[in-house]
Parts: C-alpha cells; sequence; structure tokens
C-alpha cells in the first residue's frame, strides 16, 4: 500500500512538473473589463454616467510570436458590458511583448449602443495588471490602457 502510494505521489509530481515547465513565464493571460457606451469606452463622458455597451464584439490581437493562435482571442460583452478574454502566449513571451505588440478592438460599432455616437469601433493597447501564482499555474492580467476611436 505505502508503495502505491508513493507510486501516485512521484506520478502526481511529474505531471505537475511538466505543466509547470511547458508555461510561459506568464501563465495564461487573462484580458477583461468593462465596456461603456461612450467615445472612449469609459464609464463617464463630460461628467454624466455612461451605460454599459452590451453585445459588442471584442477582440484581442497579437503576432503569432508572442501568442499562440486562438479561438478564443474574441468575446461577446454579457449585458453587464463585462467582457473577458484568454490568450495562451509563447514560451518566450514576456508581459513586455504583450503591451508592446497587442491590441484590444472593440469591433462594433459605438452607434449600435447609441446612434449620437461614431459609427466606428475603439481600439486600445493592453496594460499589464499582475501575475499570480497558485501552486503551479500562473496567471497574468491584462487590462485595456485606454480606448481611442478606431480610424
Amino acid at each position: 500500500m505505502a508503495l502505491k502510494t508513493l507510486l501516485i505521489f512521484v506520478f502526481v509530481a511529474i505531471i505537475a512538473t511538466s505543466i509547470a515547465e511547458a508555461q510561459s513565464l506568464l501563465g495564461i493571460v487573462q484580458v477583461n473589463g468593462t465596456l461603456y457606451c461612450s467615445p472612449n469606452g469609459s464609464p463617464s463622458a463630460n461628467g454624466n454616467t455612461s451605460p454599459v455597451f452590451p453585445n459588442a464584439i471584442v477582440q484581442v490581437t497579437c503576432p503569432t510570436d508572442v501568442v499562440i493562435d486562438s479561438p478564443a482571442s474574441n468575446t461577446t460583452t454579457n449585458t453587464n458590458g463585462v467582457y473577458r478574454i484568454t490568450l495562451f502566449p509563447q514560451n518566450n513571451a514576456t508581459a513586455n511583448s504583450l503591451v508592446s505588440n497587442c491590441r484590444l478592438f472593440v469591433l462594433t460599432p459605438l452607434s449600435n449602443c447609441n446612434p449620437a455616437l461614431p459609427s466606428a469601433g475603439l481600439v486600445s493597447n493592453l496594460r499589464f495588471v499582475r501575475t499570480v501564482q497558485i501552486s503551479f499555474l500562473r496567471s497574468t492580467y491584462m487590462v485595456a490602457a485606454g480606448f481611442t476611436l478606431q480610424a
């Protein structure tokens, strides 16, 4: 019985080590936030509180040498305007390489949430928040650095 327990422990340790070694320094990257129906996607414009922007298509684009191409790089905001996109960085990727090379796009025109706003989407750089390590798993969190109108 002791031998069986020892073998199970060794097996679990080998798998945990393999997973940890296969991860990049960033682990899984979560890009999340809340999108508002305003010219810059922020919660207030001109001193007024803006409503959230539900059902907007949000996309992160990065070069394939920074992030493994993933279908999870698109999402739609929920009824509260919240989005979360999961990225899987290459093993050599750093937080700086994601911040420098990746962009967050709102593909749905602002006029969909308010006809008085432009018929254009938004674009933002990413901003690093933090990396959290739990046991052998890492998660890195990033947010929009600040949206501007997409030309």
